[in-house]
């Protein structure tokens, strides 16, 4: 398929689907994202500008995967590279295509729990890592300040898989689920 437009994040592709016009597909690295709970039960998110929206978001941290990386492995990098944070456990709860109707890419969602700073450790620049408690990040969501709507897959996730309610359930509990 050719390549009509590339940047060094994603390229579009135009293709022949069997429609009347040529359909272009966005294609980029596969993704992670995960949701970071610290020992005590608080949320690990960053908060950085955005060009695409041109606003300034609070985030799950997430990213792509670099050449030969599996998703593990890429989650526990951006996690350290976005936050300074390193998981205790780090669950993969599933995956799948975002938006199937233009970009190509998968992403993979993850539960981390028994975050714990890593010292003298600087996050990326333009991020500033956050840590709030999962009632006020439950807010944010009811209240639509919470823009990363792909992260709530994540919520879905481990309440399916896990039987976890993230901001329900006692720290304690959701350790149990997640313990291998």
């Amino acid at each position: 398929m050719p390549t009509v437009f590339a940047t060094p994040w994603f390229s579009i592709e135009e293709m022949d689907a069997g429609m009347a016009a040529p359909f272009h597909r966005v294609v980029g690295p596969d993704g992670v994202m995960c949701m970071v709970l610290t020992e005590a039960g608080e949320v690990v998110l960053v908060r950085q500008f955005r060009p695409a929206i041109q606003a300034v978001t609070l985030e799950f941290p997430a990213g792509g995967l670099e050449a030969g990386e599996t998703p593990d492995q890429a989650m526990a990098r951006e996690i350290l590279e976005e936050t300074g944070y390193r998981c205790r456990t780090l669950v993969r709860l599933g995956g799948g295509c975002l938006s199937p109707n233009r970009l190509s890419n998968h992403e993979t969602f993850f539960l981390g729990t028994g975050a714990r700073p890593v010292p003298d450790h600087r996050p990326e620049s333009g991020a500033e890592v956050v840590v709030m408690t999962r009632p006020a990040l439950r807010d944010l969501i009811l209240e639509d300040e919470f823009v990363q709507s792909a992260a709530l897959v994540i919520v879905g996730l481990a309440e399916i898989r896990l039987g976890c309610r993230l901001f329900e359930d006692t720290v304690e509990r959701i350790e149990a689920r997640v313990r291998p």
